[in-house]
């Protein structure tokens, strides 16, 4: 059985600490965790450098750090809460399913979703994982990233999942430029050969797209003027959940 790196035994047993006193000294930590005093100002010199624990005289805190991971689940919370009766507004008007997308880290997850209250629908929960590469809010949400992180996530030969999924890296950075200018994104039965989808942006406030509005729609019951209204409908409502995001206090 392998062995657990005693450094890092005694960093978890530091946060757990802290976690549960909210703060301590040096020499508490030492006492209490049973750490020699030299090997926890080491660590603890460590830890402050690095911004995972910060420093007020002699005690210590947690530090930045975690607030920094935290951060990004608190965002897309707040993403959720003020776009979710957008959603409802979108749904009820058009007998579609509508859901809200974000990049996160090599994959597209949806963190809010409402479903059409037709009998013949399109399901999509929450948390559901798509490809980069396949997908309306897919091609969306990453058609700002620049050409080396591209590269990083996406290999040069990519995932077929119908005759329609653009397989071919460099033709799929033509699309993404495309899509760029244009601020909308088409899925002509790309991940699914019965589902079709369109896709428009939500800003932050460096005007970076950080989420997608998404409506997935059977392809078989594609309308043009109905998509269109749908699109105009979706921009509208994207506008405005960027303005609200942009004018939050951080």
């Amino acid at each position: 059985m392998k062995k657990l790196v005693p450094s890092m035994e005694k960093i978890d047993k530091i946060f757990n600490y802290l976690y549960l006193k909210e703060k301590a000294t040096q020499s508490e930590l030492s006492k209490a965790l049973d750490i020699p005093k030299a090997t926890t100002n080491r660590i603890l010199y460590t830890l402050v450098t690095m911004s995972y624990l910060n420093q007020h005289g002699k005690e210590y805190t947690l530090g930045n750090k975690f607030e920094y991971f935290a951060d990004k689940n608190q965002k897309y919370n707040l993403i959720k809460n003020i776009s979710f009766h957008y959603l409802e507004e979108l749904s009820l008007k058009f007998k579609e399913t509508f859901k809200i997308s974000v990049l996160d880290k090599n994959k597209i997850r949806v963190i809010a979703s409402v479903e059409s209250n037709d009998f013949y629908k399109i399901t999509v929960p929450e948390n559901a994982i798509f490809p980069l590469h396949a997908g309306a809010a897919s091609k969306l949400l990453i058609c700002q990233l620049s050409e080396k992180k591209l590269n990083s996530l996406l290999p040069e030969a990519l995932p077929k999942y119908t005759e329609n999924t653009i397989v071919d890296r460099d033709e799929l950075k033509k699309e993404l430029f495309k899509i760029n200018i244009k601020k909308v994104s088409f899925d002509n039965m790309e991940h699914s050969n019965t589902i079709s989808a369109v896709a428009t942006p939500i800003f932050n406030s460096q005007n970076k797209i950080i989420a997608s509005i998404s409506c997935p729609f059977f392809s078989s019951h594609q309308n043009d003027e109905h998509i269109n209204e749908i699109v105009k409908a979706m921009k509208e409502i994207g506008n405005n959940i960027s303005f609200t995001l942009k004018n939050i206090p951080h």
